[in-house]
């Protein structure tokens, strides 16, 4: 039987939340594990007093069905324990339509979509529908994919179901290879999302971006440089033991001091954090490098085979002229340095060429060998 959408509470919402210069703060663990986990990390984020919502996952979308996949809607009550114990408000993860009318009916204060699901327009539009009429506050974290549009179009949904009270989170994107991060930052799409709606609060989950609780700081660092609206740190009593993510949470003991370090370097415009994290982001861009090189490589193996089979020459003078046009044209639109843009890409061909005038090499060896 469907549950009746029910309007919690929400006298402070989000975008009303203006003490002094700190932002939006959002904290608790990854999942909702148990209710004296729950209460235990609770009492000692108000004790802080700069908490603004009390996280926790209640249906966990776990890649793999042997996860902990959360405790559901038993966890909701917990959740609304911690709200009347300690008065801090409550936020949770919703998936789908039914997720949406149980947290509701548990006076859940804060929904916020997962990035799996921001993938999919037909549940968000669901969950939109869901929310029509409710007043409560919504984040919507990104999609897997940096797809700004994807992204832009989620958000707009809620709006256009009447939700006035509307945020984005930035949860960085999944990388497409060898990374130090969990999720890249790509920080020029949250920035970009930015530049078309101004008026949207923006807020960092860099406990997702590392993926590790002694890289969270760094992240949380950039994000307030770029001048996001606030922060959700993934907090645990005891991270060690937590049923899910637990590299990447931060010790509730530590969360105060965590709170401290950042805020204080925000406001000394200390730069060893921020240089720190831009290297980080280097060795990224240089791992990506490699394994592009290494992938168009394994192309040119393949084109050497086919040339060796249709006895073509191996240097395309006019394909490469072609190629260098274009790569130059494209370089300058992106203000890069013609010359050294060029001497890259010669150096980039001869390595091709050379590869390929050996892989020929080789297999004609190896089939006279066989002979």
């Amino acid at each position: 039987m469907e549950t009746q959408k029910t309007v919690t509470d929400c006298s402070m919402h989000f975008n009303e939340v203006t003490p002094n210069a700190q932002q939006l703060i959002i904290a608790g663990p990854c999942s909702a594990e148990s209710p004296e986990q729950l209460l235990d990390t609770a009492k000692t984020l108000s004790n802080d007093g700069r908490v603004d919502f009390f996280r926790a996952g209640v249906w966990k979308p776990r890649t793999s069905p042997g996860s902990f996949q959360g405790f559901g809607v038993e966890s909701l009550k917990w959740l609304s324990d911690v709200k009347k114990e300690t008065g801090l408000r409550v936020a949770t993860e919703v998936g789908c339509e039914r997720h949406v009318y149980e947290a509701l009916k548990y006076g859940v204060d804060l929904l916020w979509i997962g990035a799996r699901t921001v993938s999919n327009p037909f549940t968000v539009q669901e969950i939109a529908d869901a929310i029509r009429g409710v007043d409560v506050p919504v984040l919507v974290k990104n999609p897997l994919s940096p797809d700004i549009d994807l992204w832009e179009g989620a958000i707009k949904r809620f709006i256009k179901a009447g939700v006035s009270d509307i945020g984005a989170i930035h949860r960085g994107f999944t990388p497409n290879s060898k990374s130090v991060f969990r999720n890249q930052p790509s920080w020029a799409v949250p920035l970009m999302l930015k530049n078309r709606m101004p008026e949207l609060k923006i807020i960092c989950d860099p406990s997702h971006i590392t993926g590790k609780s002694d890289m969270v700081h760094l992240i949380a660092q950039r994000a307030l440089t770029n001048n996001f609206d606030g922060l959700m740190i993934e907090v645990h009593p005891n991270p060690d033991k937590a049923l899910s993510d637990a590299n990447q949470q931060i010790n509730a003991k530590d969360f105060t001091p965590f709170l401290n370090k950042i805020y204080n370097n925000q406001l000394q415009k200390k730069s060893d954090d921020l240089l720190t994290e831009l290297r980080m982001e280097i060795d990224n861009i240089d791992d990506f490098l490699l394994e592009t090189l290494a992938t168009r490589m394994e192309l040119v193996k393949h084109i050497a085979s086919l040339k060796n089979d249709s006895k073509m020459e191996v240097v395309q003078f006019s394909r490469w002229e072609r190629i260098i046009e274009r790569i130059m044209s494209e370089a300058e639109e992106k203000g890069l340095r013609s010359q050294f843009v060029k001497k890259l890409f010669d150096n980039i061909h001869k390595e091709s060429c050379l590869f390929q005038k050996t892989f020929i090499s080789d297999k004609k060896l190896n089939r006279r060998s066989f002979l």
